[in-house]
């Protein structure tokens, strides 16, 4: 046997020995499929299935920190009406939505938590928002129908220095949206008045909005107080500056009542905002009541990064009764 026979003899063996090992041999399952999260954009954005039903989820909110200031914002720490040191409110608001689709219409519901630091005293919780909603319907714990039909004044902070109306409260609402620009709604609010019993307030309203121009009237009646309120809306766009302008009446203007939270017969409001570059906009208020306060609100507010904003804001109150006072805050803002 020669060296060459001697090689081939050998690799022929180590090829029978290597084939019996491989069909020996353990090959791994692959892997199933991560069921990865999907998407779910019937109901905007934001929106996606929960994994292995037919509902949808948005989680959402913010991260807030307020520094306020001056005579009208200020932290109040003799006890005389004015702010003497410096007021700060650290903020986390959770936003929680949920929507799928019924043979009813669309079943959501929204619930919005905020988690609020004063001046580093014990953090307090609070529930703003809680509903469900089917079609048109709506029950749960919300802002009035009052105040939200017509809008929340301005895109200022301080809008409610001359009050425009109730804000949380248990409600039973309905609104026909007719897809066209045009809506009509009615509820039936939790009555908190004095001597309330088992009936409810009542708040009815109509609108109309196309995008460019809107218009809104609501009413509400207090049951306890047996009187009520009306405000009536206009908002307008014209070449990048939005404006508005709100009128309110009392029913007895001698008295204040769960709608008619300014002071006398009326109550006015009026503001813009206008873009001022890319990241800047400005925005302003007025508002005047019947009792003679009178507030202005200016601020700028600056967008640092996408959902990330800076906004100073001064802010003015010349009460009826009283001295005139001033305040500012900064507001930095982390949205997600």
């Amino acid at each position: 046997m020669n060296i060459k026979s001697l090689l081939l003899g050998s690799a022929a063996a180590l090829a029978v020995v290597s084939g019996a090992h491989a069909a020996d041999a353990i090959v791994a399952a692959e892997p199933e499929p991560a069921e990865y999260v999907k998407v779910c954009d019937a109901f905007g954005t934001g929106y996606f299935y929960i994994p292995g039903t037919e509902t949808c989820l948005k989680i959402g909110g913010h991260i807030r920190y307020d520094i306020k200031g001056g005579d009208l914002l200020g932290l109040d720490t003799d006890r005389d009406g004015n702010g003497d040191a410096w007021a700060k409110r650290a903020q986390f608001r959770l936003k929680v939505s949920t929507a799928a689709d019924t043979e009813y219409g669309a079943l959501k519901t929204y619930a919005e938590v905020n988690f609020n630091n004063d001046n580093g005293s014990s953090t307090k919780t609070n529930l703003d928002h809680a509903y469900i909603e089917l079609g048109g319907l709506l029950v749960g714990y919300t802002d009035s129908l009052f105040t939200q039909f017509t809008g929340y004044a301005g895109n200022v902070i301080q809008d409610d220095l001359v009050q425009e109306g109730p804000y949380g409260t248990h409600l039973i609402q309905y609104t026909y949206d007719a897809g066209n620009g045009f809506k009509i709604a009615a509820a039936l609010e939790n009555d908190n008045g004095a001597g309330s019993g088992y009936m409810p307030n009542v708040v009815a309203g109509v609108g109309y909005n196309n995008g460019t121009f809107g218009v809104g009237l609501v009413g509400g009646y207090d049951e306890a107080a047996e009187e009520g309120a009306i405000k009536a809306r206009v908002d307008g766009s014209f070449g990048g500056v939005d404006v508005f302008v709100m009128g309110g009446w009392n029913t007895d203007g001698s008295a204040k009542n769960n709608y008619a939270t300014w002071e006398g017969d009326w109550a006015v409001w009026g503001g813009f905002s206008a873009a001022l570059s890319d990241s800047a906009k400005l925005n302003a208020q007025l508002s005047y009541d019947d009792g003679e306060n009178f507030a202005a609100v200016a601020n700028v507010a600056f967008t640092v990064a996408s959902g990330f904003t800076v906004t100073p804001e001064v802010d003015y109150l010349r009460p009826g009764v009283g001295d005139d006072k001033w305040g500012g805050m900064l507001r930095i803002q982390r949205s997600f």
